[in-house]
């Protein structure tokens, strides 16, 4: 919550953010580029700046499973 709360505040200041947990496969690795003490361990990342919109890159699109193949609603009348 607390990096969301920093990606929304940075939107609001006309920044944009990338969240990067994929950095938490590799705690050793960026343990040690970062320095890092022995009982300290990186479980996220963040990318601050201003986003590229012709960038291919930005132009990606990956499937998403539908919403009813991960998620069920209880007592909830839409």
């Amino acid at each position: 919550m607390f990096m969301q709360t920093v990606m929304l505040l940075a939107r609001g200041r006309g920044l944009d953010t990338c969240a990067q947990e994929f950095w938490s496969a590799y705690p050793r690795t960026m343990g040690e580029f970062l320095g890092l003490g022995e009982h300290d361990l990186l479980f996220s990342g963040m990318a601050l700046g201003y986003r590229d919109p012709d960038h291919p890159i930005n132009g990606l699109r990956t499937r998403r499973d539908p919403l009813e193949d991960w998620c069920d609603f209880r007592g909830f009348e839409a």
